[in-house]
């Protein structure tokens, strides 16, 4: 199989100039100077907002430690739809 030196040549300037916007980007955005006063006037999280996105971190980490309640959950569900599907390729 034969490659065209030019195409990988233009993908990797790509994913280069890609990277290097992204990184610029991310830099002014979290660490640049707050230019819009409607954003200036905006306040971080209250405790209340804080509680629930530490409730779904949690539930997040436990589903990432401890998935076999939720796999259980869908194993029979799951089942039928791989059920289903073999049955309809087979005709």
């Amino acid at each position: 199989m034969k490659y065209d030196f030019l195409i990988g040549a233009l993908a990797a300037t790509a994913l280069i100039f890609g990277a290097a916007y992204t990184l610029w980007m991310y830099k002014r955005v979290y660490f640049g100077d707050v230019t819009n006063d409607d954003v200036r006037g905006l306040s971080d999280i209250n405790a209340r907002e804080f509680l629930m996105l530490a409730i779904l971190a949690a539930a997040v980490l436990w589903m990432g430690i401890q998935p076999k309640p939720f796999t259980d959950a869908m194993h029979v569900s799951v089942t039928e739809l791989i059920q289903h599907v073999s049955v309809s390729k087979l005709k």
